[in-house]
């Protein structure tokens, strides 16, 4: 069994996914410190991490600051805030960890590190859309990347607290397929604090996969007003859908993936969430800037690049970024 006791892990963002892995980790026996901010950053210094499950908190002390430079020598270094962060946090990541230790993006879309770790016909080519100014392809050494992939239902009961919903699956894998001690011994670490985590040899599949839901759910819901059974239900809308889908997994298999999911496993898998808001829809409802580039974006990007028309795809990404420009969020 791992010694948990001797992990140490940092969360860089505090809101449900952030605080459900502080909580479970630090329950399970990690040093775990997050980075927070504002009135979360608060509750977590005088409370610790709250995890709701069954109407039950339960609380575990964590390290709390909003000043990463006072968090070094961690293990793993779960980044758990919207991709369009993270170039303002990326010069002060690598200083957090120790020497051998991994940065775990756990972020929707098409991250920063892969393209450059896919053997496609792109090659290295980065992605303007989620690092426009190559930021992270600097500050985060490929090497020291994990990847991983979040299927996690959860949402914040109140600043500092995750409530813990159904679905609670977590991917890891390295980049390059390896099952390295560093992933196997994350997702050992992951299992024992109660998340059900495997490492995968396969994690680019694995990532494409969920970006191609999040690029075709996410911004049908913010577009339609929709919760994701209107979105699988309605025979309009589910139809888009079904188009979007099919883009995308054609796209991902024109970039080399061998990806074994078809489009209505996709839409099954949707139906399975019930009348759940994306994330997209309660940032939208919120008033928060919208995810747009790394979940759509990038997938738009990639296509013109290979030279591929994905007529769906394009209209729903002019209309999703002309509704932020009109909102005032991009």
């Amino acid at each position: 069994m791992e010694n948990s006791h001797q992990c140490r892990i940092a969360v860089y963002g505090a809101g449900a996914i952030g605080c459900l892995l502080a909580a479970r980790l630090a329950q399970a026996g990690c040093h775990v410190s997050v980075v927070a901010r504002g009135e979360t950053l608060d509750a977590l210094r005088r409370h610790g991490a709250g995890l709701a499950v069954d109407g039950a908190v339960h609380r575990h002390p964590v390290h709390a600051t909003d000043d990463p430079a006072q968090i070094r020598e961690v293990d793993y270094l779960f980044l758990t805030v919207k991709q369009q962060a993270l170039p303002a946090i990326a010069p002060g990541l690598m200083p957090m960890l120790a020497a051998g230790g991994a940065i775990v993006p756990a972020v929707n879309g098409i991250p920063w590190w892969y393209l450059p770790t896919l053997d496609s016909p792109l090659g290295a080519a980065p992605l303007v859309s989620v690092d426009p100014q190559g930021v992270l392809a600097r500050a985060v050494p490929l090497e020291r990347v994990l990847g991983a992939v979040v299927y996690i239902a959860a949402h914040s009961a109140q600043p500092g607290v995750a409530s813990q919903d159904a679905r609670n699956n977590l991917a890891i894998g390295e980049p390059d397929g390896a099952l390295s001690p560093r992933a196997l011994r994350l997702a050992r670490l992951l299992t024992q604090a109660g998340v059900q985590c495997e490492a995968s040899p396969r994690i680019h599949e694995a990532v494409w996969i969920k970006a191609a839901g999040n690029a075709t759910f996410n911004p049908l819901s913010v577009l339609a007003h929709a919760r994701m059974d209107a979105l699988v239900s309605d025979p309009y809308l589910s139809r888009l859908a079904r188009a979007l889908l099919h883009e995308y997994l054609s796209l991902g298999k024109a970039l080399g993936l061998a990806l074994d999911v078809t489009v209505e496993q996709r839409m099954q898998a949707a139906a399975g969430s019930g009348a759940a808001q994306t994330s997209m829809l309660q940032d939208a409802l919120k008033g928060k800037p919208l995810e747009t580039d790394a979940l759509i974006g990038a997938m738009v990007e990639i296509a013109e690049k290979l030279d591929l028309d994905m007529p769906c795809a394009n209209m729903v990404w002019g209309l999703i970024r002309h509704r932020n420009r009109s909102a005032g969020s991009l």
